[in-house]
This record gives structure tokens, sequence and C-alpha cells, in this order.
């Protein structure tokens, strides 16, 4: 008698290979908002006090940049110039620059304040993680560019030093070669990357309605 011939291991590895090919290209497994798609609206309150909606910037290109100076991944883009260049071609191009800041751990909001200059970008505290939920963020720093249509057209890293590994290469500029895609009318040619750094927690899928972020510590 012939024994069955089973193929669940073939079936398993597989998955696997499925599974290594999705973290490869993306970072993470989160399926997030899918690039060519239309973003999820927020609403949230700057360390200012001040009320934004991500439709308050509609015909605009709008960078969503996950970053925290508790995280030393986003520290080193702050201390070596390269998120500073990026704004300043950002305000250069009427490009809209939003930060958000996952819950903190150690920092107060006013502490974060001190830190962070907010003249060429708005900051906005996930206090909730509301946002990254929506956007199934995973590390900071992120990045996500929304096109004048409203659609994700970029995620991923800033460039491609995102490891916190010394290196003699220049890297590629996957942000502003972003950036220059569509300030050009064109389609972004490299839409993700891997993007390395401190886990973000995200909750359960948010609830009806925008996700609302309010800061709960008071400046």
């Amino acid at each position: 008698m012939h024994k069955k011939i089973t193929h669940r291991p073939l079936t398993l590895y597989l998955t696997l290979l499925l599974a290594m090919a999705l973290l490869s290209v993306s970072g993470s497994l989160y399926a997030g908002v899918m690039l060519g798609a239309r973003v999820p609206d927020f609403q949230g309150v700057d360390l200012q006090g001040k009320p934004h909606k991500l439709s308050d910037y509609a015909g605009k290109i709008v960078v969503l940049e996950w970053s925290s100076p508790e995280c030393p991944y986003s520290r080193r883009y702050y201390e070596n110039g390269t998120l500073e260049s990026l704004y300043d071609y950002a305000a250069k191009n009427d490009i809209i620059w939003i930060n958000i800041i996952p819950q903190l751990q150690k920092l107060t909001p006013k502490q974060v304040l001190e830190q962070v200059d907010t003249s060429k970008k708005t900051v906005i505290l996930d206090a909730g993680f509301d946002i990254s939920t929506a956007y199934s963020a995973s590390t900071t720093p992120q990045i996500f560019i929304v096109d004048k249509q409203g659609l994700l057209s970029y995620s991923g890293a800033i460039d491609s030093t995102a490891m916190l590994k010394k290196t003699t290469n220049k890297g590629v500029p996957y942000t502003r070669n972003a950036l220059d895609d569509l300030l050009a009318g064109r389609q972004v040619s490299k839409m993700i990357t891997r993007a390395f750094g401190c886990y973000v927690k995200n909750n359960a899928p948010p609830a009806d309605g925008l996700p609302s972020l309010i800061p709960t510590d008071s400046l």
C-alpha cells in the first residue's frame, strides 16, 4: 500500500519564502497603506497646541516623518544634517513636512519642544499611537510621502545609510529622489525601501472616524 504524499513541508517552505521576501522589501510584515492608494486622513495637535488635519494640505506634497529624539537612529539623522537639508529643500519647494513622534518614554512634550526645531516642520506627538496604527508605521525613522492627489507615493527609509554602521559610502537619498520625481511630475522610481530604526508600537485598527491625537502632558 502506497503512503499518502503530503505537501505540507513544501507549503510551509513557500510560506516562509514569501514572508522573507515581504520583510526584505518593506522592513516589516504590516500591510499598511498600499502604495498608490489614498492615505487616511488624521487630526492632531502640534507641540504649540495648534490643531492640524492632513486634509488641510490637500493639493500639496506632504512628507510624514516618523522620528523621535528618544531614538538613536533618528538622532543620527538630526545630527548629521540629513534631515535639516531635507527640511530646507521642502520649504523651498512648498512641500509640507509633518513629524510624527510616537508616545514618549522619558521626555516630556516641553522637553521635545526645546530639542526639536519646529520652524521648518510641524511636530505632532502620537500619544495614543492612533496615527502610527492608521499608517502601520513600524520604525523611527520612517518616511511616508503623499502626492498632490493624496496618494501614497513613497514608504521607507530616509536614505540607504539607515543602519547605525559607519560607512564611507555617500548612500542613496531615497526621500530626496522621491521628492525630485514628484516635483518633476514623474512617478517615483523607487516607491518602497526597508526602514530601519526603533520599533513603533501599533494598536488595533482605529475606531471609525479620524484618528484623534491630543498630547496627554501639558506644555
